[in-house]
């Protein structure tokens, strides 16, 4: 990875910025920028250093080359002349903080500003007029490739009944990316499609060139939350020499590209109305399915997280977290039975319970697997006002039950308990300005779960190996930044203690 010296070089050299100049953007002396620049000092981890950074450098990287040189460096095909100036400086931003290529980070970031990252873009494609019923056409290069894409919008919006909408992406997003205004165009076609009932079933390509992998994640993610996704993927190694794509609409019409490599300019799309030939690569889609396995799903509906979240920590493994409230797992048997109680007769009273059948089970595998619990821990002030809500999985749905200090004190004590009889239990307290708007659950046993914790409510399943490490290594970075062995342990055993007396516990 470049190191931020050599990056903050780079950008200052395309740009023709000077130590004097950018200090004085930056409020700070030209000295300062010296020592960025040689590495004798690091980047803030205050993130507005980087923010004005990254928005300067985007003002005054306005020319082609300057784009060609920043798309080349950061490996990023969609920067180019007709990115927005905004959109140019969160790229620099990510690119500088050094998380530009982190798959985790694309994701997180992308189910944190949802609904705002789809641009009101028109999302109609007058285009050609529409194909006969049994017709077949080659295109040439990338102006080919946007042109069958627009084709294929067209055939889409024209349908009356919704439809499924197969994908093989193995290829390059050149042709689609380095077009800013047309990308977001797709993108809203896309969730209009969503939006009248169509459904998508995703095969993606395989992890060899993360960057692009990652742009194609940022488009495809405001699709994704619509729920209205499934996602696979071919476990096997395949080679990189060929590269194809393939969008069928059963009944409908098809598209298929083919490269060399990473290239484009040698693309042959074909786009096809032939029922016969539809059929064909629907039947191929399907046999393809068949290979891969399940790399993503979205839901929608909170009722779909308690059994999933019962079998992510029934998989075994190191298990680590971070969420916006104290975990379920580490209630007291009291505890639950008060939530059991509480809840009444509704989908939480049957999660709460089957926790408390699981109960046992927990403790037993801390006896062997670690389990690090990174958790929002609440002031007693806000405990005391009824407003820490019992499991904060979202804010989007009303009626969660509250603690009382007597409750959240019991919560405590039971955290002090598995801390004292468990080395592998380790508790981190978070704190408000240190929650994201999400909570992440990973198990090493190959599963992990992202919650947005603020409306609207999208829940993503995560099965892919190399994408789960991601996630993985996302928390544990942020857990060995917070510290939790060693003396950072009875930091935290002494916080507690504080905040129970504090409560009258």
């Amino acid at each position: 990875m470049m190191p931020f010296a050599e990056k903050l070089s780079f950008l200052m050299y395309i740009t023709q910025t000077s130590n004097k100049e950018l200090a004085a953007e930056l409020s700070v002396d030209p000295s300062m920028i010296s020592l960025l620049r040689t590495g004798k000092r690091k980047l803030s981890k205050n993130s507005d250093q980087a923010k004005k950074m990254a928005a300067y450098f985007a003002k005054r990287s306005s020319a082609v080359f300057q784009r060609q040189a920043l798309s080349e460096m950061l490996g990023q095909v969609s920067i180019s002349p007709s990115m927005p100036t905004e959109v140019l400086a969160s790229s620099l931003e990510t690119w500088l903080q050094g998380e530009s290529d982190n798959i985790a980070h694309t994701i997180l970031s992308g189910i944190q500003s949802l609904p705002a990252n789809v641009e009101s873009v028109q999302a109609p494609f007058p285009g050609p007029a529409p194909a006969s019923k049994s017709q077949t056409l080659f295109f040439y290069g990338e102006e080919g490739r946007r042109e069958v894409m627009a084709r294929m919008m067209q055939e889409m919006q024209q349908m009356e009944v919704p439809g499924s909408v197969l994908t093989v992406v193995d290829d390059n997003l050149e042709w689609l990316l380095s077009d800013y205004l047309f990308t977001k165009k797709i993108q809203a076609g896309f969730m209009e499609l969503s939006e009248r009932g169509f459904s998508f079933h995703q095969i993606m390509p395989p992890l060899n060139y993360i960057n692009r992998y990652a742009e194609s994640l940022q488009f495809w993610m405001p699709i994704y939350a619509t729920g209205k996704t499934k996602v696979y993927y071919y476990p096997r190694l395949r080679g990189n020499l060929y590269r194809h794509s393939i969008i069928v609409v059963p009944g409908r019409c098809v598209q298929y590209a083919a490269s060399v490599g990473l290239g484009s300019t040698s693309d042959i799309t074909m786009f096809s109305t032939d029922p016969k030939l539809v059929s064909a690569f629907e039947k191929q889609f399907q046999e393809h399915v068949a290979l891969c396995k399940p790399s993503l799903d979205v839901y929608q509906s909170p009722g779909d997280f308690i059994p999933r979240f019962l079998e992510l920590f029934s998989r075994g493994g190191d298990t680590i977290q971070q969420i916006n409230a104290l975990s379920v797992n580490s209630m007291p048997r009291e505890l639950l039975e008060w939530c059991v109680r509480e809840a009444g007769e509704s989908e939480w009273e049957e999660g709460f319970r089957m926790h408390l059948e699981e109960l046992s089970h927990f403790e037993e595998r801390l006896g062997q697997d670690k389990y690090i619990d990174m958790c929002r821990l609440a002031s007693a002030e806000d405990v005391r006002a009824g407003k820490v809500p019992v499991v904060a999985l979202s804010k989007a749905f009303p009626g969660y039950l509250s603690y009382t200090p007597e409750t959240y004190c019991l919560h405590l004590k039971n955290i002090l308990r598995l801390m004292d009889k468990y080395e592998n239990y380790s508790f981190l307290p978070l704190h408000e300005k240190e929650c994201p708007d999400y909570n992440l659950f990973v198990s090493e046993g190959g599963m992990a779960l992202l919650v947005r914790a603020v409306e609207p409510f999208v829940m993503m399943e995560i099965r892919r190996p190399p994408m789960i490490t991601a996630f993985r290594e996302h928390l544990l970075r942020r857990a060995d930044a917070v510290g939790y062995e060693g003396i950072s342990r009875e930091k935290v055993r002494m916080e507690l203690r504080a905040l129970i007396q504090e409560l009258g516990g």
